[in-house]
């Protein structure tokens, strides 16, 4: 054996002399070009990986595992050539050369993909005489078909390699056969998440099936989205192993269960994935200096720019820098009760300033259906329909009234129940048509939509306020500037009252909101109350007249009073020369 391959690298002085094995070895089904030479070695009859080298005239230790096959060009006439094939099978095989993305049977997928250790199925070895590719990646623990556990070292604690004595069947060491290798099978705890992983890449995959995933994402090859996965899993190992700011090894393998996981999440697209997000938030390795940046998407090769920045996208909603607000909502099955914070994108603050009302309203409108949101993410992660009417304010405006008949929307549903005043349900009436508004300017500084709208059909607005409540849950997160358009006061008044406690300190939320709303009444509650039925009083004389009638402020500088207190003032409420 000895003296043929002393001949063979004689022999190889220009391309036209390499010589070819006794016996044609064609490419069988999933099988890269590293798993191919092994086996053509065995096949002829050499005892090793060395007598590639010696016929391509390599030098003995070129490696020839399927990562040190991305790391320089490879010549697949040579290959073809002492394999007897054409040169167009083995082509087909080859990965191409970093940096950038290589090509994996027709998949886009990162080298660093590959793993340099040999991993092998003693089962299929065994059955089929041959390995495959798809083992030589790091997210394959098991063999897809016979879900048995890959072997990556002897029974004498040799590790399995593709060096210049490797063998196809038996330990380079001990010389053990690894067909006889004991060995597990794995369980699978989701079949539909495995088979939807195995379509993206897998050579052998069947991909007739029809995946039911998110329209984001079909924008995407298989291989990006095969890279989104094996990312993602690897933060979920990373996260449960506690393995945080580790670099990982070259031997690393991602556990299957992190895989199906991730795989999942991507198949229940948005609210699966914003769920996974939440949980690796804090999960980074090493050699990620992105530290601004979600570990998912930080994790993402570079050369994948458009699958960064749709991720980026996506993930605003929840992890967007600056201030983020906790918006709770029933029926949502994201991160199982525990709301995640919402950055609002730009187009949504602009919306809610365009309606005058604060977002989290806006936010009930799209959930409703009465308005588009703007975002597709926010939408995706609200449940909110898509084909929603969108937002349009100015057809309101067209035919302003000089003088508007009707009472105010803004004072006539303050003045329909002390708390959870129903804004989306009153808002959503009026955008379809069912209440009749007509819009007059306002002479002051304010011409929000919500404060310049009047209505004549007030039993009406008056209806949808008493029959129903608002549908936010109570853990709804509220700026301290919503505060002024629910609790109706000046800033200062404002200021004062957290001074005092009165209004806690601290993050805000529709609970605390309803309890200050059940509990007192400003003087714009009273002066609303009396307006809509039909007592419109000037602000300086119902102020004297409040003072007068002996009811007690909360605070000495502002006009808060107890509910009942007032309620009683007003069922007493006489009206005079007071009345304008």
């Amino acid at each position: 054996m000895s003296k043929l391959l002393m001949e063979a690298n004689k022999l190889v002085s220009t391309p036209m002399d390499i010589p070819s094995f006794a016996f044609p070895v064609e490419p069988r089904p999933g099988e890269g070009v590293p798993d191919l030479l092994m086996r053509a070695t065995f096949e002829n009859g050499f005892s090793g990986m060395r007598a590639i080298n010696l016929m391509l005239g390599y030098a003995e230790n070129t490696q020839w595992s399927h990562s040190a096959m991305t790391a320089r060009t490879i010549d697949a006439v040579a290959i073809a050539t002492i394999l007897g094939v054409r040169e167009e099978r083995i082509q087909e095989l080859l990965y191409g050369r970093q940096p950038g993305p290589i090509n994996f049977f027709g998949a886009k997928i990162s080298p660093f993909s590959f793993g340099r250790a040999r991993k092998v199925s003693p089962t299929y070895l065994k059955q089929k005489g041959y390995q495959k590719a798809i083992w030589g990646l790091r997210c394959f623990s098991f063999d897809p078909d016979n879900r048995e556990r890959l072997v990556d070292q002897c029974s004498c604690g040799a590790r399995l390699t593709f060096e210049r004595s490797a063998v196809l069947a038996s330990c380079n060491y001990c010389g053990a056969d690894l067909r006889e290798l004991e060995t597990s099978n794995v369980d699978i705890a989701d079949e539909a998440a495995l088979q939807f992983f195995l379509s993206l890449i897998d050579p052998c995959a069947d991909r007739s099936m029809q995946w039911n995933i998110d329209d984001g994402l079909r924008q995407f090859s298989r291989g990006e989205l095969f890279t989104l996965i094996v990312d993602s899993a690897k933060l979920l190992n990373l996260q449960a192993t506690g393995r945080k700011d580790t670099k990982l090894g070259e031997n690393y393998i991602i556990p299957h269960d992190f895989i199906l996981e991730a795989a999942n999440s991507v198949l229940n697209w948005p609210n699966g994935f914003l769920d996974m997000a939440i949980s690796i938030e804090d999960s980074r390795v090493t050699n990620c200096r992105r530290s601004k940046t979600h570990p998912v998407v930080a994790s993402i090769p570079r050369n994948f720019k458009d699958l960064r920045r749709f991720l980026r996208k996506e993930l605003n909603i929840l992890f967007g820098r600056g201030k983020r607000v906790r918006f709770h909502y029933p029926g949502t099955s994201i991160a199982e009760g525990d709301h995640p914070p919402i950055f609002y994108p730009k187009a949504v603050k602009l919306q809610g300033k365009e309606l005058g009302l604060p977002l989290c309203e806006v936010l009930n409108l799209y959930q409703i259906g009465s308005v588009q949101c703007p975002d597709r993410s926010l939408g995706l992660l609200l449940g909110a329909p898509a084909n929603a009417p969108l937002l349009n304010t100015e057809s309101f405006k067209r035919r302003p009234s000089v003088e508007a008949r009707g009472l105010p929307i803004f004072e006539l549903v303050h003045a329909s129940r002390s708390s959870k005043h129903p804004w989306a349900q009153v808002f959503a009436a009026i955008l379809n048509g069912e209440i009749k508004v007509r819009w007059q300017p306002s002479k002051g500084n304010s011409n929000w939509f919500s404060k310049c709208l009047f209505t004549t059909d007030e039993a009406r607005v008056r209806k949808i306020c008493q029959s129903r409540g608002s549908t936010l849950s109570p853990d709804t997160e509220i700026s301290i500037d919503d505060l002024l358009f629910y609790f109706r006061m000046m800033r200062t008044s404002r200021a004062i009252l957290r001074g005092a406690r009165v209004i806690p300190r601290g993050r805000l939320t529709l609970k605390i909101l309803w309890g200050l709303q059940e509990r007192y009444m400003t003087f714009q509650d009273i002066k609303a109350h009396l307006f809509v039925n039909g007592m419109r009083q000037f602000p300086s004389i119902l102020g004297r007249d409040l003072d007068s009638s002996g009811l007690r402020r909360i605070v000495p500088e502002v006009r808060l009073y107890e509910r009942g207190e007032a309620e009683a003032y007003l069922r007493a409420f006489r009206p005079g020369v007071r009345s304008v």
